[in-house]
């Protein structure tokens, strides 16, 4: 599976409970996330998407999702239609934390 289906399926699965997922796009800042995922509740999670099992974050990544750790938002690395699945469940669920 390739890290674009599982955009896809993120998107799709978000978009289909009238949520957001807006494509994160910042001219001039490397390694900022994916995708940011706005659920109920005030729920936001910045995503980042690798390819199953071979997928990596680089150093700037990592850097990036620290930053935005360390100013309290929630951060999910997802590699997998499972991990898109478990994203859903915990804000279906109202799970508020980093370990989503």
């Amino acid at each position: 599976m390739l890290e674009k289906q599982i955009e896809k399926y993120l998107k799709e699965q978000v978009q289909a409970r009238g949520w957001l997922c807006w494509k994160l796009v910042s001219p001039g800042t490397t390694g900022v996330p994916d995708r940011i995922v706005v659920g109920p509740n005030r729920q936001i999670v910045f995503v980042e998407l690798k390819k199953p099992e071979t997928g990596k974050l680089s150093k700037i990544q990592q850097f990036r999702l620290k930053q935005l750790r360390g100013l309290g938002h929630w951060i999910k690395v997802i590699d997998s239609k499972a991990g898109v699945d478990n994203l859903i469940k915990g804000l279906t669920k109202g799970v508020y934390g980093h370990d989503l």
